[in-house]
């Protein structure tokens, strides 16, 4: 009888303890988002909405900063709006801080490693170890790309595609999708990995291509630069210019890039990378202790085909794929 009365007021004391883990955030508490890019980049308004839907009833006070790194890429911008990063967290002193994107991760919270400041990483492309995360005070949220299953899905609308191409800039998003890419089993021979920032190469490339490959994969496309180098391309000109130029058909690996007119992929979810990181800072600003919360991956993969693009391209879309994807036109 005296065992189980002791056991009994064991469990009760570790139900207490791990209530008191995951107790609300107290009201007042901070929370700063440093984002790698720009407010209107399609990627980062995913993550917004996905931050805002666990943020908006917490009582916390949220503050954004924008380091706006893929249209100013060079190094001596980097270096200066990391710095405005840095008084921007000293001057709003947040009880956690969620770092959007590789390049916030490599200028702003591998500085904090070790310290009592929380941090919190999204949207990594790169591998967790490449930072030094995780650390004591540091977890969070990597991206995975769909590869594999983004060409299935290709294949699947183009059963006698062999051999394909990726062509991508040569930002770190995309250097990181083709290292990756390049230690994966892939279901498609692939002729060339082509990275450049520079339009006119790309051009060049996707031009090239046309004779030597049955589909074109798409990744990142926003830091391609005019031909002085100097003025970043829109991105919306690049697909543009693109989709205009190319007969092959494309898959892609973003939201926005099979809704901009690309043929089809498997997509990552801005959202829910968002939403995750923001409910790991919950349990955080709660009492739980970075050290304590594994690195997470959402799997969630959203497959899409564009309609439109597939008219275009004389690609019927089998009977069987209309009630497993997203259709948009």
């Amino acid at each position: 009888m005296l065992v189980y009365r002791l056991y009994l007021i064991f469990a009760v004391l570790m139900l207490i303890s791990v209530l008191g883990c995951a107790r609300a955030p107290e009201a007042g508490q901070k929370v700063l988002l440093i984002f790698s890019y720009h407010a209107e980049y399609p990627w980062v308004i995913e993550e917004t909405a996905g931050l805002d839907e666990v943020l908006k009833d917490k009582r916390v006070e949220v503050a954004k900063f924008y380091m706006d790194t893929k249209r100013n890429t060079s190094a001596e911008w980097k270096a200066k709006v990391a710095e405005e990063a840095i008084s921007k967290i000293n001057d709003f002193r947040p009880n956690v801080v969620i770092v959007l994107d590789d390049n916030a991760c490599e200028l702003v919270a591998k500085r904090y490693i070790g310290t009592t400041l929380p941090f919190v990483f999204c949207g990594m492309n790169g591998e967790p170890g490449d930072y030094g995360f995780p650390a004591n005070n540091i977890t969070g949220v990597i991206e995975r790309h769909h590869q594999k299953e983004t060409i299935d899905l290709l294949k699947r609308l183009v059963p006698d595609a062999k051999r394909a191409a990726m062509v991508t800039d040569n930002g770190p998003t995309s250097q990181a999708f083709v290292a990756r890419a390049k230690r994966t089993a892939l279901p498609i021979e692939i002729y060339e990995f082509y990275s450049t920032d520079d339009f006119d190469d790309w051009k060049a490339k996707v031009e090239e291509l046309q004779s030597k490959v049955d589909a074109i994969g798409l990744a990142g496309y926003q830091t391609v630069r005019d031909k002085d180098g100097q003025v970043s391309v829109p991105a919306e000109d690049v697909l543009g210019w693109t989709l205009s130029n190319n007969k092959l058909p494309e898959f892609a690996f973003f939201d926005y890039t099979v809704r901009d007119g690309a043929l089809c992929g498997v997509i990552l979810s801005g959202y829910e990378q968002g939403k995750t990181a923001a409910e790991i800072a919950i349990k955080i600003l709660g009492g739980e202790k970075p050290a304590n919360i594994p690195i997470e991956c959402p799997e969630r993969g959203n497959p899409i085909i564009n309609e439109s693009r597939a008219n275009e391209l004389g690609i019927v879309i089998p009977k069987d794929l209309l009630e497993e994807v997203e259709i948009v036109r």
